[in-house]
């Protein structure tokens, strides 16, 4: 008799520990699923059109724009999102984003030059 009740607390132990498992998996799925569509791709529109720059010698991020809007037939301000001035390949570029028409334009302007160093074009 007291092997019976040892089989059955074994398997109690073994279900304990399944739910415990399967209690921790679904808690990482709903962390990672939060996590996810926090940082989901947004479209949010913001320009940073921050004085901080060091030199003064940047086109700006408006003639950037509009350089970049040259390429988007039809495209005007209202499709670009996502501008701002970072670091590519030891130059400083404006990188931004257009949205026009179901695609999706992504760019990276040099900026001293005003010169296109990335245009990539895909499908929204």
């Amino acid at each position: 008799m007291i092997y019976i009740i040892n089989i059955d607390y074994k398997r109690q132990e073994d279900l304990n520990m399944k739910r415990k498992i399967l209690s921790m998996v679904l808690l990482g799925i709903m962390v990672l699923g939060v996590t996810g569509t926090a940082n989901a791709k947004s479209k949010k529109k913001y320009y940073n059109t921050s004085t901080s720059v060091r030199n003064n010698s940047y086109i700006g991020v408006n003639k950037a724009i509009a350089i970049a809007l040259k390429k988007v037939p039809g495209a005007n301000q209202s499709h670009v999102y996502d501008v701002h001035l970072d670091r590519e390949n030891g130059r400083m570029v404006y990188e931004g984003e257009i949205y026009y028409n179901g695609w999706e334009y992504e760019f990276d302007i040099d900026a001293v030059t005003g010169e296109i160093v990335k245009w990539k074009v895909e499908r929204d």
